[in-house]
């Protein structure tokens, strides 16, 4: 996963820094005029770098799952890293905003269990953990971890519409996301050794997932919520066939 972060980091920087040469190459204006300007670059406390990037940092809060699956709030968190491009919708106060990037998703279980499949990997089930590891004399971790890449869009109201970058401002949008990477982990100690078990499987995670989203703040840091409107599991295939979805409550920051 960590070698996939690095490459889409890479790609998105490369792309940001195309754009960058594009929009600050080559200045014609002569001295004159560049004075004349003076007072407008007073105003721009940041570069006028086309898009953001935006951050979402946010705790998992499952719904409608087996008590079994009860999580940790401190290790069950969503980082989303995302670029955004906003489109000013005529000379309103709101926008269209699209963007792409990656929904790291982490589970942490309160009780010493872990995800497992069945032997013809129909149902997903939760399994002690002191079947799968006797020999462990203690688990200081075990959690879940599903990533995807996010196509998310969104409707803005921006208060100030020259400024938008520092203004209040209110969205509602929702997003696409496409799973590329699933697993298990889980940290424990056996012979006064620390040791790391990982197992990669996709658990009858959907392909697809997508929910609704919405953020309130001001300038670059809103309050963050989403909702999932697509069971965490494939129907039915979850541990008691259950029915759980995910929601999220967290911060959102956005750069430049």
């Amino acid at each position: 996963m960590k070698k996939q972060l690095i490459t889409f980091i890479s790609l998105l920087l490369t792309v940001l820094i195309s754009i960058n040469a594009v929009a600050f190459g080559g200045d014609d204006k002569d001295p004159k005029s560049k004075k004349e300007d003076k007072e407008t670059k007073k105003t721009k406390a940041q570069p006028d770098v086309p898009g953001a990037f935006v951050i979402d940092i946010a705790n998992n809060i499952f719904q409608n799952a087996p008590d079994e699956m009860k999580l940790n709030a401190w290790g069950s968190w969503t980082a989303n890293i995302y670029y955004q491009y906003e489109f000013p919708i005529g000379n309103s106060n709101f926008s269209f905003n699209a963007g792409i990037g990656l929904g790291l998703e982490k589970y942490s279980f309160n009780n010493n269990v872990t995800l497992i499949t069945s032997n013809d990997d129909s149902q997903t089930l939760v399994e002690s953990l002191d079947n799968i590891l006797p020999d462990a004399t203690s688990i200081k971790k075990t959690n879940f971890a599903a990533n995807y890449i996010d196509f998310p869009i969104s409707i803005r109201f921006n208060a100030d519409k020259i400024n938008r970058r520092k203004s209040f401002k209110a969205s509602v949008g929702g997003k696409l996301g496409v799973r590329y990477g699933v697993h298990t982990k889980v940290k424990f100690e056996e012979n006064s050794q620390v040791k790391k078990f990982k197992s990669y499987e996709n658990y009858n995670i959907p392909n697809f997932r997508y929910g609704l989203f919405g953020k309130v703040g001001l300038a670059g840091v809103s309050l963050y919520y989403y909702y999932s409107l697509t069971e965490f599991f494939d129907n039915k295939k979850g541990p008691d066939e259950t029915q759980a979805n995910v929601m999220m409550f967290g911060l959102s920051f956005s750069g430049f």
